[in-house]
């Protein structure tokens, strides 16, 4: 999969391109340094500065510590576990088997998550194995392939769970490999991008690699983060029962309104260089069922609310600040709350846009320049991990974190395996300066918005502005579908 050819490692060893920090237990430690090419002074680089790199000129990657010449004879271990099938989930069954807790369901569960996470690893290990030689050889579906043959090996080797102490090592674990992997979404939108510079992967096959990536992502965070959620409620309330709209720890009721506010007021703050007068910024006027409330996870609604916001605000400023220096049009915001699905009406008045960009902007695969410029930005973003934290050893086994005591919850906060207090990639992404446009934002929000058995469209009338449409199911109504079995 990771083979290169030798005009290949050139390309990949210039200083600044490729040459990214390896494992701290590895023999070199190389800067980190943003990709050279999306700069104007990549021509600049001489040939003597170039020719010092050639001792790492190989057909493996040299920040690699799997992808040597003895990974792909071992791979009749990942063969094993793509013939076991994934055991679909739904939310009923979250919801169910978490309304009363018990030290026999917290270990059934420890259990299910141990023998799960492998088998879902193991069929995105093979796709990405298997995707055409120039795209499996990118850099950052590289460093995906990497955390999730870690994270493959790391679950294959723990061994049953058998009781609650075995359990607390165990979420230790999680919870270690959750920030430890942190990284991979923002290693899967540069992936696209710099997928999109080739031009030699159609943008269909990417979209759809894509969608399976992001949809399988979710799932087994969903699956991991339910687990430790139950863990930190039982600790806490053992003997407590669940309410009947109970559908899991991991889903907050959410007030509309107040969402949209709070997540207005984020993005308001995060285009303050590029409009300073926020008092002039478009004000929210919400209408419609605006009391609405529903459960959902706050991460993918905040994201989902702030990248139409931020769309919304920039067209907005953009169209009308150098036409008044007064109260710029509001963004109006209805809310419909019908039986099974709450509906979301964002209409602004910037400008709209022509009926072809509408099309291109649910796709991943953009133009050369502009993924050029997108990926500028995504080094810029303040706060946003690109790097892993993995530990290997010199062999390139991973790592797994264990305390010494046999109880770590008694050692620690029970905050610290809690999903609520969790690092976030959407987080970083959310607040990022108006400056670093991605150009993702609603390709990404379609894919969240349709694995919650919702939809996202727009409408745009040029000249005048734009209507985007977001429908969320209640998922209380929906917990009979299978949702988490998107492996």
């Amino acid at each position: 999969m990771m083979l290169k050819t030798s005009g290949e490692s050139c390309r990949k060893i210039v200083p600044g391109i490729y040459n990214f920090p390896r494992s701290k237990f590895s023999t070199k430690q190389s800067p980190i340094t943003s990709h050279s090419y999306i700069d104007d002074d990549f021509l600049s680089l001489n040939k003597e500065e170039i020719a010092s790199h050639v001792q790492d000129l190989g057909p493996y990657p040299s920040y690699s510590n799997i992808l040597n010449q003895h990974h792909f004879y071992q791979n009749e271990v990942l063969m094993k576990y793509l013939r076991k099938d994934p055991h679909p989930v739904s939310l009923r069954q979250l919801a169910g088997f978490g309304k009363k807790l018990s030290k026999q369901k917290i270990v059934h569960s420890a259990n299910f998550v141990r023998l799960e996470l492998p088998i879902r690893l193991a069929m995105r290990i093979r796709d990405l194995q298997t995707l055409p030689f120039g795209i499996a050889n990118n850099f950052h579906l590289g460093q995906i392939y990497e955390s999730y043959y870690h994270l493959f090996n790391a679950f294959r080797k723990i061994p049953p769970i058998n009781t609650l102490e075995d359990n607390d090592r165990f979420c230790e674990t999680l919870s270690s490999l959750l920030d430890d992997h942190i990284f991979n979404l923002s290693h899967l939108m540069m992936g696209a991008l710099e997928v999109s510079i080739l031009t030699n992967f159609p943008r269909e096959e990417l979209d759809k690699f894509m969608s399976t990536m992001i949809r399988s992502r979710i799932s087994r965070r969903v699956i991991v983060e339910e687990h430790l959620s139950m863990t930190e409620n039982y600790r806490s309330l053992p003997n407590s029962s669940k309410p009947p709209d109970y559908i899991g720890e991991l889903f907050q009721t959410c007030k509309a309104s107040d969402n949209f506010q709070e997540v207005g007021d984020l993005i308001k703050n995060s285009m303050l260089e590029f409009y300073p007068n926020k008092e002039n910024m478009p004000d929210l006027e919400i209408e419609g069922d605006v009391d609405t409330s529903f459960p959902f996870m706050v991460p993918h609604l905040h994201y989902l609310f702030g990248e139409i916001l931020r769309n919304s605000y920039e067209a907005v400023i953009n169209t009308h600040k150098e036409k008044t220096s007064r109260k710029l049009p509001p963004i109006k915001i209805t809310i419909i709350d019908s039986k099974k699905h709450v509906l979301f009406r964002i209409s602004d008045q910037g400008g709209g846009m022509t009926h072809d960009k509408l099309s291109d902007v649910w796709s991943f695969g953009k133009n050369s320049e502009f993924a050029r410029r997108s990926l500028a930005n995504f080094h810029r973003i303040p706060g946003l991990q690109l790097y892993s934290n993995l530990e290997v050893t010199a062999a390139g086994s991973s790592v797994v974190k264990t305390l010494e005591n046999d109880n770590f919850l008694e050692q620690t906060s029970l905050g610290n395996i809690s999903p609520k207090t969790k690092k976030s990639t959407l987080d970083s992404l959310i607040i990022r300066p108006h400056e670093y446009k991605l150009g993702l934002g609603l390709p990404m929000c379609k894919i969240y918005a349709d694995y919650w058995n919702g939809n996202l469209l727009m409408n745009s009338l040029e000249g005048y502005g734009s209507d985007t449409c977001l429908t969320l199911s209640k998922l209380g109504f929906h917990s009979n579908v299978i949702q988490l079995d998107r492996a």
